[in-house]
């Protein structure tokens, strides 16, 4: 690991860039081999930008890059040290690989939050996502999971099929579901989200993927770098979990991953 002792924390990115931009000593410079910086700035990323997994526009992995700009100093002063890609400013080159994501708080960030289109290009496996995403608590919230299969385009007899479970197989729209629904599809849950994470921490594929997006955007907008603990650092993490993200009662399931 990179181990850089910078003397402040950052708030947020926009802290982040009028920092660095205001102090071209400060030990980050150096430690992303750019010292020579007098005219390149960090910028903060505005908008969405294009996935290569899903081909849609969703927000990218980094937060911030450098870039070379023609500017006036004066004007660099009058904005307080801020840049942001959207401003009427002259970007002449923005540079490869120092693109960084900026993670405020290790307990409280989120590495990743995963569609089932990325999810099935990540891991190639549908009905583990399906298993991931299902309700399984509250039995009032059981029916949510018609409308989890339908989004992801399974039946309950394939669902029941994929984890060996005859009870899943005759679920159908009539189906009261009771407490055994619930402990099956909580084992489902559990058995989903452990093979999700083995799978994730023994490829360094998929945590590329899920960390830093290298094969997802274009530089400068995948995440050469990540800013976790205020250390600035090329290594990811070597651990993670998985949970179900917010799925507005099925409509939108989605995975989400986040540090351990």
């Amino acid at each position: 690991m990179t181990s850089n002792r910078a003397l402040d924390g950052f708030k947020n990115e926009d802290e982040f860039v009028i920092k660095l931009n205001s102090n071209k000593e400060h030990p980050f410079w150096k430690t992303i081999n750019l010292t020579d910086n007098k005219k390149i700035y960090f910028v903060r990323v505005v908008g969405s930008k294009l996935s290569k997994l899903t081909n849609k526009k969703i927000p990218c992995k980094a937060d911030v890059f450098v870039s070379e700009i023609d500017l006036d100093i004066n004007e660099l002063k009058s904005n307080k040290y801020l840049i942001k890609e959207n401003q009427k400013l002259k970007f002449i080159n923005k540079l490869p690989q120092t693109g960084i994501s900026i993670k405020m708080n290790k307990t409280n960030y989120q590495i990743d939050k995963c569609s089932m289109d990325k999810f099935v290009k990540r891991f190639d496996d549908k009905y583990l996502f399906v298993g991931a995403t299902t309700y399984n608590k509250n039995i009032n919230e059981l029916k949510y999971n018609h409308t989890v299969l339908e989004r992801t385009e399974t039946t309950w007899k394939e669902f029941g099929n994929y984890f060996k479970s005859e009870i899943l197989k005759k679920v159908n729209i009539d189906t009261d579901f009771n407490e055994e629904h619930a402990n099956i599809l909580q084992k489902i849950k559990t058995e989903s989200n452990k093979k999700i994470k083995s799978m994730a921490l023994d490829s360094p594929k998929i945590l590329d993927s899920l960390y830093k997006g290298s094969d997802e955007f274009n530089d400068p907008y995948c995440a050469t770098w990540l800013l976790i603990d205020n250390k600035l650092t090329k290594e990811i993490p070597k651990d993670l979990k998985v949970t179900k993200g917010s799925s507005n009662k099925g409509r939108n399931p989605q995975v989400e991953f986040k540090p351990a």
